[in-house]
């Protein structure tokens, strides 16, 4: 069922999160205020966002693999300065750095899934959930290693990156010499299952599924705000309310726990494809995470909010990646890349919005303030949209 670029996707995104929360971490230890974690998450958010936008596609002119290849290159680089991060500057500098590869890296990936895999016949929900899954899996090692290894051993998160660099790099340059641009792999008859035409009627409507990706970025852009603040300010969080740091990671992946469940029932069960309502009522889980986070007392109650705050994320992105990438026959790069800024604009203006949000009420009611907010714009603005597409067909 999976592939080996299921499993780059999967390593990649350890090694995404080990670096991800070894800023966030080294950040709460130097003595960073909530607002400057967010501050910096913003910083190499937008980085993240440019490169997608700009490198992200490249693999659309030169190859998904060859531009893996290069850009595993240039990490092996990076994770080599990482090694020497020891003040607050080469902390920034290394942030910004990490953030330009895996703004390009995962429109590349995305883009060599989902091209390659469209022409074996796979399922089109079967392409997008299969990757949302190995990346997710990959998140919950990274988040609940990353701040244990930051306090305890440090320089095994950057080994991890160098070897994996250079090993990745070797493995799809010889698989591209091997076996071309795509994807070689036989696909098993589960994967290629026909659906019925009353289950899938709306990949036969562009212009619907045009309007419903534009509706899932911006739904997928508000609400993520909720897991992204949870994600970033989890260490400082915990470390405020008495825990040790090392353990704060243990406690944080609860959130990546609901991503990655979020994404496997909504591979099974598919529903929500087409239907506004199903989705409407999914969307549901943001309110439910304010109201959660006002219960979060002990450690049990945090991770069940963590939980549900990543769901808020999961949701969404599976509405958005499905949307992004069926709805073009060709250009898979171009949406993935556009996928992928939205979610690099996602992971830095949450973490810096949440930050105020947290500075100025706390942890818990900031979290249900905020959640609250996101809850009214995400459903305005899906019933914005609703009566905006009424209308063109009355039209």
């Amino acid at each position: 069922m999976f592939h080996m670029y299921h499993f780059v996707s999967f390593s990649t995104s350890i090694m995404a999160y080990l670096y991800s929360t070894f800023i966030n971490s080294t950040a709460a230890k130097m003595g960073f205020k909530f607002g400057q974690i967010g501050f910096l998450n913003l910083l190499w958010s937008l980085v993240y966002a440019i490169s997608s936008i700009t490198l992200g596609h490249v693999g659309d002119k030169v190859g998904y693999k060859r531009a893996m290849v290069f850009l595993y290159i240039y990490m092996f680089f990076v994770s080599l300065l990482g090694v020497f991060t020891s003040t607050s500057l080469r902390l920034v500098l290394f942030a910004l750095l990490q953030g330009a590869f895996f703004g390009a890296f995962f429109p590349e990936v995305e883009g060599l899934l989902a091209k390659s895999e469209r022409v074996l016949g796979v399922q089109p929900p079967l392409i997008t959930s299969r990757f949302t899954l190995s990346w997710s899996s990959g998140n919950i090692i990274g988040v609940a290693l990353g701040p244990f290894f930051t306090v305890k051993a440090r320089y095994f998160i950057f080994c991890y990156g160098l070897v994996l660099s250079l090993t990745l790099a070797g493995l799809i340059f010889n698989d591209e010499m091997k076996n071309g641009k795509l994807i070689v792999f036989q696909p098993r008859k589960k994967l290629l299952e026909n659906p019925t035409c009353s289950t899938w009627k709306v990949l036969d409507k562009p212009s619907l599924m045009k309007s419903l990706r534009f509706q899932y970025r911006i739904v997928l852009f508000l609400a993520g705000f909720v897991y992204t603040s949870v994600l970033a300010h989890f260490p400082k969080y915990i470390s405020e309310a008495g825990i040790r740091l090392e353990r704060a990671g243990f406690l944080m992946v609860g959130a990546n726990i609901g991503v990655m469940v979020a994404f496997y029932v909504l591979q099974i069960w598919k529903s929500w494809v087409g239907s506004e309502l199903v989705s409407s009522m999914l969307m549901a889980v943001v309110p439910i995470t304010g109201i959660l986070s006002l219960t979060a007392q002990s450690s049990v109650l945090t991770f069940i909010t963590a939980l549900f705050a990543g769901f808020t994320y999961a949701v969404p992105y599976t509405f958005a990646i499905f949307y992004g990438l069926m709805s073009e026959e060709e250009a898979q790069g171009k949406q993935s890349a556009i996928h992928e800024m939205v979610i690099g604009l996602l992971f830095g203006f949450g973490p810096f919005v949440g930050g105020l949000f947290f500075e100025r009420f706390g942890g818990k009611v900031g979290l249900a303030y905020l959640a609250t907010l996101i809850s009214v714009l995400v459903y305005t603005t899906i019933f914005y949209m609703n009566i905006r597409r009424r209308k063109l067909v009355k039209n």
